[in-house]
């Protein structure tokens, strides 16, 4: 509500989103059931906010504002935890929703800022202020593109900020992200009636590539900017493509499939 009550100042702003928390969600998107919206109201968002909830997605939640408001960008967040890494490109509902937008040809903003282990997905004790540097990024590069146009090949942008204090007031911009940062264990356990239920949890790793998105933001404090390309396809020239032409040719042109 603090970024839509800022950007509201200076931009006709429509907020529509899921109605509970839905972490590592993804891009999921509803196709068995009718997806409910409603008008809804806490009182702390500016008169000049047109607010929205649904018991959708945060895919759904885009698709359907998209096709309700026509808007020029979307701005998905400000997400409380960091999206840092390459599980989070896949499994954030964050980044999903602009990567919905960016299928529909408008382009997207996914906001996330750290916020200590104890606080992750809980919000009363984290107030307004808190948002305050993830709010003065948002604002400056919806201004730009206002000013300037979108990024010229970029489908979307990641943007994570570092919590307040921790903030070296550096940024960089990665194309490289962290593959793995959780070692993560499965964990079982027994519920009341003795059935096996399980856990996935783990530590995070220590060592992280200079190079990747997460050393930037652990390491270093830096804002971290990922341009998103939605092209999704392995670039020429790598060995393994060859070596799928091989193994799809001797599988389907060959009495003698392969031998080891």
């Amino acid at each position: 509500m603090t970024l839509a009550n800022s950007l509201a100042g200076d931009h006709e702003v429509h907020v529509i989103a899921p109605e509970s928390q839905l972490s590592s969600i993804g891009a999921a998107r509803t196709y068995n059931r009718p997806i409910r919206v409603w008008r809804w109201s806490n009182g702390l968002y500016g008169d000049s906010v047109d607010v929205y909830a649904t018991d959708g997605t945060p895919s759904d939640a885009v698709f359907i504002g998209i096709n309700m408001f026509k808007p020029d960008i979307v701005v998905s967040g400000v997400n409380l935890g960091e999206n840092v890494g390459l599980e989070s490109l896949f499994i954030s509902g964050t980044i999903g929703a602009v990567v919905q937008a960016s299928l529909m040809g408008v382009p997207g903003l996914a906001v996330s800022i750290e916020v200590p282990p104890s606080g992750k997905f809980t919000i009363p004790q984290i107030k307004g202020d808190y948002f305050r540097d993830a709010v003065s990024v948002v604002d400056g590069i919806v201004g730009y593109v206002e000013a300037k146009g979108w990024f010229n090949g970029i489908d979307a942008l990641s943007i994570n900020v570092p919590s307040p204090g921790r903030w070296s007031g550096g940024y960089k911009v990665v194309m490289r992200l962290a593959r793995v940062l959780f070692k993560e264990t499965l964990i079982e356990s027994k519920d009341p009636r003795g059935g096996n239920v399980y856990w996935r949890w783990g530590e995070e790793l220590v060592q992280l590539d200079p190079d990747s998105d997460a050393y930037a933001f652990y390491k270093e404090g830096k804002l971290v900017v990922t341009p998103i390309i939605l092209n999704g396809l392995a670039p020429s020239g790598i060995g393994g493509i060859n070596d799928i032409e091989n193994a799809l040719s001797m599988t389907l042109n060959s009495t003698n499939r392969w031998t080891r």
